[in-house]
């Protein structure tokens, strides 16, 4: 990553990517390149995001705006997959063998993991058995960008409020997560990067602190808002924290 100061940014032409030696199958649709990664019956669809730069951060006149999204230009230099969801409970089950979330659903998004848990349960598993994966967390800046899908406004479709057809937060019904492919997609194809539940970085807060974007379902609509961040304990296993794999390119 690096940051060329104020302005801002834009995205790079996308190169057409391999097909990745861990990819079940491989393709092209109206969002880009995509690949699939499968785990027996369980699938996870990640989308090819390529390097570009963008403007991360707010504007001083956005609403709900905190002093820790000071708006730079960012440029992410190497190309890399994003899941397309937020890790569902059938994937964790499929990886770890186990059922840690309140709300349950194989099509809801996993929550009630901390971040180590990510990790050490997760991460260290579905590598061992996927090689040449190399799943982790985005970075913070991986997760903005990706959100924002060449989008400089406060949500990815916009300015304007969050009404309930377009994502999942305190105002709409019901209490508890739902499905990771409700609503549209943003631009790149990418499901709830708004909403449902916040989900986990690689990038440490304050202390042992590790940021979280995105908002959840019961967050205020000011949280959902692509600049949005906060910080929860590593610890931490909330019933709206979840997460969503990243994979380099190569």
């Amino acid at each position: 990553m690096t940051i060329h100061g104020q302005g801002p940014g834009c995205s790079s032409p996308h190169i057409p990517p391999d097909q990745p030696v861990w990819a079940a199958a491989f393709g092209q649709d109206v969002w880009g390149y995509w690949a699939e990664l499968a785990l027996g019956p369980v699938s996870q669809r990640l989308r090819h995001i390529a390097a570009g730069e963008f403007g991360m951060g707010s504007p001083a006149s956005e609403p709900g705006r905190k002093q820790d999204e000071w708006r730079r230009t960012v440029g992410i230099d190497q190309p890399f997959w994003l899941a397309d969801t937020a890790c569902s409970q059938a994937l964790w089950q499929a990886v770890t063998g186990q059922q840690p979330s309140r709300f349950r659903g194989d099509d809801l998004p996993v929550e009630q993991v901390s971040w180590d848990a990510v990790h050490v349960r997760f991460l260290s598993e579905l590598n061992r058995r996927v090689p040449g994966l190399n799943a982790m967390l985005p970075t913070e800046a991986q997760w903005e960008y990706a959100c924002r899908a060449g989008t400089a406004t406060v949500y990815h479709w916009g300015d304007g409020p969050v009404s309930p057809d377009l994502a999942h937060h305190e105002h709409r019904q019901p209490r508890q997560t739902v499905p990771v492919r409700s609503f549209e997609p943003n631009a790149w194809g990418l499901y709830q990067m708004h909403g449902n539940v916040m989900e986990w970085c690689a990038q440490n807060g304050r202390s042992e602190d590790r940021v979280v974007r995105g908002g959840a379902w019961n967050s205020h609509a000011h949280t959902l808002r692509s600049a949005s961040r906060l910080e929860r304990s590593r610890s931490s296993a909330r019933n709206d924290l979840g997460f969503r794999l990243a994979v380099p390119v190569g």
